[in-house]
């Protein structure tokens, strides 16, 4: 599984009709979530941020990720995303584990 944080912009007309109706985007965003197979972690709104919600998921991979924001931007409330891959500490200390193996492989342009 990967984690992905979706950082989403709504459009003007979009965040008007959040704010007047009964709609629960997390509920909404949730199920996109687990119809692609993953499961959303958290929803959080920003305040004073270039984007209004923060949405944290853990997706079985990357096309099932990128499908998911298809289908959410597809639905034309979005007016941009931004998408920040996470990863855990244990997968920081595989990867401090790599970079020990294979640094001498690499030569720099000379």
């Amino acid at each position: 599984m990967a984690i992905y944080m979706l950082m989403i912009r709504y459009t003007p007309d979009a965040v008007k009709l959040i704010v007047e109706s009964d709609t629960d985007r997390e509920e909404v965003a949730r199920a996109v979530c687990e119809a692609a197979g993953g499961k959303m972690i958290g929803f959080y709104g920003l305040i004073g941020q270039e984007h209004h919600v923060a949405l944290i998921a853990d997706m079985p991979g990357v096309s099932e990720y990128i499908g998911s924001v298809l289908v959410a931007t597809m639905g034309g409330a979005i007016e941009s995303f931004k998408t920040i891959p996470m990863y855990s500490n244990e997968e920081m200390h595989k990867a401090r584990d790599t970079y020990k193996a294979i640094k001498g492989s690499y030569a720099p342009p000379s």
